[in-house]
């Protein structure tokens, strides 16, 4: 696990080195919220559009190896509220319901009344979420982890042994991984303060997290940019309230029949299960299913290519 001196972490891997990446794309601000968002048009004029969302602890970085291969697409990937320099709107609720609301007034304020959608993460949240209740506008969606707060209930008695299995594995990793989880759905304000006075505390505190969930832990550059985007926004806390109002702000989902294709990337450090088939398919209407054999949960960041070309060969599929 990498943790970056403060020299290193706000003067040279963010400045000199993302800030330049970040620079070539446009980037803009959107609805009375202001929504962050950078958008890649398609050079032909005729890209599909197609709306990426993050997770935690995350931000739009993970996407920019991801972009030069989505030439095809014309791409917008906002910044979650409360991340990077979305702020959080001073009120609870901010849940995967009300960020697909903003998502869907973002499409449709940039001209798209017909887009695709992916995600991870609370990004695979959202982009469920929005399929589900705008299936009118959304051809499709692309995911890579499945939301533990949108996991199908099954009883017992109605698992496969593939479904067992992955659900055993599963509690396994909750025994030992999902104390971040319960501290951040219950008091985020008070592990945020101590996170934001440090940042080395907030390396060591993401970067434990990038290192466990990875199959193969991203470049020293990577994560101190990473940890630099979330240092000088000051948005630790702001970020780890999703946890707090998708736990008391719950989204019960339903069947999602718009088209989905799921990239499996179940390669983590900390092993959580790798997802069955038929497990999904109780929750979406899957019409593209690939199990890869590297990668882990930050698949976008770890995999760019291997994400790209699925997500690629999946709404190339649809239109």
């Amino acid at each position: 696990m990498v943790v970056c001196p403060y020299s290193e972490l706000i003067s040279l891997t963010f400045y000199k080195l993302q800030r330049p990446r970040i620079h070539a794309i446009p980037q803009a601000c959107r609805l009375r919220t202001v929504i962050k968002h950078m958008a890649q048009r398609a050079a032909s004029g005729r890209g599909v559009p197609l709306i990426l969302t993050h997770g935690w602890p995350s931000s739009f970085l993970d996407y920019m190896d991801m972009l030069p291969m989505l030439e095809h697409f014309d791409v917008v990937v906002p910044s979650l509220p409360g991340y990077g320099f979305s702020p959080r709107p001073p009120k609870v609720g901010i849940n995967y319901r009300y960020v697909s609301e903003r998502w869907h007034r973002l499409m449709s304020e940039l001209g798209y009344s017909r887009y695709g959608a992916s995600g991870y993460d609370f990004g695979a949240g959202v982009t469920t979420i929005h399929a589900l209740d705008h299936p009118e506008s959304v051809i499709g969606i692309h995911l890579t982890t499945l939301e533990s707060d949108l996991a199908p209930l099954v009883d017992d008695t109605e698992l496969s042994d593939a479904e067992r299995s992955y659900l055993a594995v599963n509690r396994g990793w909750d025994m030992t991984e999902r104390g971040y989880s319960a501290i951040q759905s219950t008091k985020p304000q008070t592990v945020g303060y101590g996170l934001n006075d440090s940042p080395a505390g907030l390396a060591a505190y993401m970067g434990e997290k990038w290192h466990s969930w990875s199959d193969v832990t991203p470049t020293d550059d990577f994560l101190c940019a990473t940890f630099t985007l979330y240092w000088i926004t000051q948005s630790i806390t702001s970020s780890m309230r999703d946890y707090w109002d998708n736990r008391w702000h719950p989204v019960d989902p339903s069947y999602v029949s718009t088209p989905t294709a799921f990239g499996v990337f179940a390669h983590q450090t900390v092993h959580e299960g790798e997802l069955p088939r038929s497990y999904l398919e109780r929750l979406y209407n899957i019409q593209r299913w690939t199990v890869f054999p590297h990668g882990g949960h930050f698949a976008p960041a770890e995999e760019p290519a291997a994400v790209a070309g699925d997500l690629s060969a999946f709404f190339r599929g649809l239109s």
